[in-house]
């Protein structure tokens, strides 16, 4: 099943269509601005970054995607989201102040 579903989403057009509906509104725009910088379409980029999994992704982030996937209604949506997440990090705000010395 897992196969299947990310199998499908090895395809821009189906990959575009999940990444408009997904719910987190920055994630897209990382997305998009990672598709842009390389020239290609969100959809595309998407692809790619799925494909990229299936082919060199460590047991840990499979483990991680089954997880993921087990504790949702929508498991194909959840293991999309959890790949662009973890391709697509959000920026780290630091919180350490710097003092004069």
């Amino acid at each position: 099943m897992l196969g299947n579903i990310l199998g499908g989403l090895t395809k821009a057009a189906a990959a575009e269509e999940f990444l408009t509906a997904i719910g987190d509104e920055a994630l897209p725009e990382r997305v998009k601005r990672a598709a842009d910088e390389n020239a290609v379409s969100p959809g595309t980029y998407v692809a790619a970054t799925v494909r990229h999994l299936l082919d060199h992704g460590s047991e840990e982030i499979w483990l991680d995607l089954v997880g993921e996937m087990a504790n949702s209604p929508q498991p194909g949506a959840a293991a999309l989201q959890a790949i662009l997440a973890r391709a697509f990090p959000a920026p780290v705000e630091s919180e350490i102040s710097v003092r004069p010395s």
